[in-house]
């Protein structure tokens, strides 16, 4: 049984990802969110919900107590709660965090998409700081460098290394949460890298 935490799981993509690890007997989850009243309609039978605010320190530290899996599917000011995440690894249990961020923000795109990315990314440039933040912990991470993100039931995907160009520019939000489920259940995949993901 692994013990899972969804940060931003109230979120577009959180729902997709709380609602794919809810439905699997051997991951026990929970929920960090601020606002409740967002899983309006969603059967949470089971399922921890844990109230907070990801740039509380305190509030961080306190949903990651316990836990083995973080997945992160945050927006806001990412760099403050990468930081407070980093910060409460010494002091709890979590030993994984799997982190969406945007593709493009290692200029690691070539060719005309690759020029767009890069403006897009010049504009966050605090995303890219929380990525690497991430990255650079203690933790085994994962960085899912998604492109355009879009609602669906495709959970075939496609992962490419950092340099790789994918063949695809889209990611539907099932895929990424069967990624995360199938990272969850194979330890090694993905560990320690940055992964282009697409359907």
């Amino acid at each position: 049984m692994r013990k899972v935490v969804v940060f931003g799981a109230a979120g577009h993509t959180g729902k997709y990802i709380t609602e794919k690890m809810k439905g699997e007997q051997d991951i026990e989850l929970s929920v960090f969110v601020r606002n409740l009243a967002k899983f309006e309609g969603m059967d949470m039978s089971g399922v921890k919900i844990i109230k907070g605010d990801a740039l509380n320190a305190d509030d961080v530290k306190k949903a990651m107590e316990g836990q083995d899996v973080l997945l992160c599917s945050l927006e806001g000011d990412v760099l403050k709660m990468a930081q407070n995440i980093v910060s409460a690894l010494d002091e709890t249990s979590v030993k994984r965090i799997i982190w969406i961020t945007g593709m493009g923000i290692h200029h690691e795109i070539t060719g005309m998409r690759g020029v767009m990315l890069n403006m897009l990314a010049k504009k966050r440039p605090d995303y890219i700081e929380a990525a690497d933040t991430i990255a650079a912990s203690k933790a085994d991470t994962t960085l899912l460098r998604c492109p355009g993100i879009k609602n669906g039931h495709n959970t075939k995907y496609f992962l490419t290394k950092e340099g790789e160009q994918p063949a695809h520019k889209d990611i539907e939000r099932a895929g990424i949460a069967q990624c995360m489920l199938d990272m969850i259940r194979d330890e090694q995949l993905g560990v320690n890298e940055s992964l282009g993901i697409t359907n």
